[in-house]
């Protein structure tokens, strides 16, 4: 009996020692939320790819997104999924008209303010409080939203129109047949004439074909070179006699203007790039045989923009047009420089002979995608006001009509001009249908490029 004694007062310490330590392990002062996040739910798959963030402060934390949930997120009926640093004691959301003690499948609806997460640790005596801030965006983020903002602008007698956005400022040439007029504005909506007529451009001038690069603007006819740096002024340089005439602009590319000339031995059409008001031919062209382009190459009417590609080599991309023989093509050429390769030119319309032909299209390059606005087709029609490209031009289709509309105040047309200013607002000026020609101004932005 003397033995058993001590050995039950041992197992005793023993069982008081396990209880001590069990409740040492339970019990703890930390009342901090670790994460935040919500139950899935396919109805509202915005939730779970929110990120969100917690602030632990002395007074009262926050629970909040690092930006809006995507628009059109549900957030009337959720389930918040919480975790904590320590096993909490007691945890409650206090609502404007409830409070739900936590069981951790509670459904809420967060659309209310203001909204706090009071969390008592399981000591019960230490506590924390968090403001929940969980929004969605109100408005969608992929909603272009359109405006018509000016009105016979100039006087309308069927002008052709090409307008630029040079020096923070809207430009737009007009020519009317007979001479050729410069207008500015700051905003698009009001328009000032800087210039009667233009006596150093010819008469008529195809003022569609003028080309920008950087603030230098360039026009080409009847063999003969035009450029000028300040809009009103331009100088004459004459290749009429050369070896290589000059043809038409192309596109500004990789550091310089780009042109099409025609050898005048053998009347070969080839690229050339200009240097001041020189012209050098571009003859190593991968894909091109001593430089010669092909007969479907686009001499006039054609869309064209540099870029970018994904693999980060300089692009120009030529939509459309008429060839030398004033057939309408539906070709997409692509030309791309490498340090490696050089320039090499492929047409992407053989792999996708679907495209329609058309002319008198215009181009830009907006929220990492192409943007295709007007042109027509051989039976001078075109099916779609505008058209999206997310492959460099390889594939291009109609947007959704709720994202992308323009207002029916809008008449479908070719040869207008769009340009993009610094604040991301896109400007859709003049233009022709068949019956005439318009002098309007639209002005289009995309939500989500404002926010930024």
């Amino acid at each position: 009996m003397r033995y058993f004694l001590p050995l039950l007062l041992l197992l005793s310490l023993i069982l008081v020692g396990c209880r001590e330590k069990e409740n040492n392990t339970i019990v703890s002062s930390d009342a901090r939320v670790s994460t935040f996040t919500f139950a899935k739910d396919t109805l509202y798959p915005g939730l779970t790819e929110g990120i969100y963030r917690i602030e632990h402060r002395s007074d009262t934390g926050l629970i909040y997104t690092r930006d809006s949930l995507r628009f059109g997120t549900v957030l009337d009926s959720v389930v918040p999924l919480v975790t904590y640093m320590a096993t909490p004691g007691k945890v409650e959301f206090i609502l404007p008209d409830t409070t739900i003690i936590s069981t951790g499948v509670d459904t809420m609806n967060l659309n209310q303010r203001p909204i706090y997460l009071h969390v008592t640790a399981s000591d019960m005596k230490n506590e924390r409080w968090y403001r929940i801030n969980i929004a969605a965006h109100k408005v969608n983020p992929d909603l272009y939203v359109w405006k018509k903002i000016a009105d016979n602008i100039f006087p309308n007698q069927n002008c052709e129109t090409k307008a630029f956005y040079i020096n923070q400022q809207l430009v737009l040439y007009i020519n009317n047949g007979l001479s050729t007029q410069v207008y500015k504005s700051a905003n698009g909506e009001l328009w000032e004439q800087t210039a009667s007529t233009i006596s150093t451009l010819p008469t008529p001038c195809h003022v569609r074909d003028i080309c920008q690069h950087g603030d230098t603007l360039y026009y080409i006819s009847d063999g003969q070179l035009y450029y000028s740096t300040n809009l009103l002024t331009w100088t004459k340089k004459d290749y009429s006699s050369s070896n290589v005439v000059p043809i038409n602009m192309l596109v500004s590319y990789n550091g310089h203007p780009w042109c099409l000339v025609q050898e005048a031995t053998t009347s070969k059409m080839m690229l050339a790039t200009i240097h001041q008001d020189s012209i050098a031919v571009e003859t190593r062209i991968a894909g091109l045989k001593q430089g010669y382009l092909p007969s479907s190459f686009p001499i006039s009417d054609f869309a064209s923009l540099a870029f970018e590609s994904s693999s980060e080599r300089p692009r120009a991309m030529v939509v459309g047009g008429r060839d030398i023989d004033g057939n309408v093509v539906n070709s997409r050429w692509n030309i791309e420089y490498s340090t490696t390769d050089g320039y090499r030119l492929k047409d992407f319309s053989i792999a996708q002979p679907s495209f329609n032909s058309l002319t008198g299209a215009s181009i830009i390059y907006y929220d990492k995608h192409f943007i295709m606005f007007g042109g027509i087709d051989n039976d001078l029609e075109w099916r779609s006001n505008i058209l999206y490209s997310y492959d460099e031009g390889m594939n291009w289709h109609t947007p959704n009509a709720n994202d992308n509309q323009l207002p029916t105040s809008y008449q479908t047309r070719q040869n207008q001009s769009v340009v993009v200013d610094t604040l991301d607002n896109i400007f859709i000026i003049g233009g022709q249908s068949n019956t005439e020609a318009f002098s309007d101004v639209y002005r289009g932005y995309l939500n989500s490029a404002k926010w930024e």
